[in-house]
């Protein structure tokens, strides 16, 4: 059911751990109980690094990891647009698959919708930068 990209991504993601001197965004999936702590360091408008902790599905843990390797050398308006056509992707839209990078795995979630939410987690972090 799962794509082979994103069942790697959730067992051994490249992008786990903490980050000194960043403050982590909090994030909470009340329907599926996923928390994440997302870090992403900003330098002039670019996100060039990011990190992320916690605990959840599958989905969402490869979602986090996909999207910080998505986003990473991106501007913050650039990465919003890649969420944008994300958030059309997993609820089943049209969408530009140029514009998603690696966060493509998660194509398969538009069949499963209890799990938007789980998806979109780590993306929601766009939303809450300063």
């Amino acid at each position: 059911m799962y794509d082979e990209e994103l069942l790697e991504r959730s067992m051994h993601p490249e992008f786990r751990g903490e980050m000194d001197g960043v403050e982590p965004i909090l994030l909470f999936n009340a329907s599926c109980g996923d928390e994440l702590k997302v870090y992403l360091k900003v330098s002039r408008g670019v996100v060039v690094d990011g990190k992320f902790t916690g605990k959840g599905c599958a989905i969402a843990l490869a979602s986090a990891d996909t999207f910080i390797a998505s986003i990473k050398g991106k501007t913050i308006e650039e990465a919003r647009e890649m969420s944008e056509e994300f958030s059309k992707m997993v609820i089943g839209e049209k969408y530009s698959v140029d514009k998603l990078g690696k966060a493509r795995c998660l194509s398969c979630v538009s069949r499963m919708p209890a799990r938007v939410k789980c998806a979109k987690l780590a993306w929601e972090s766009l939303d809450k930068l300063a």
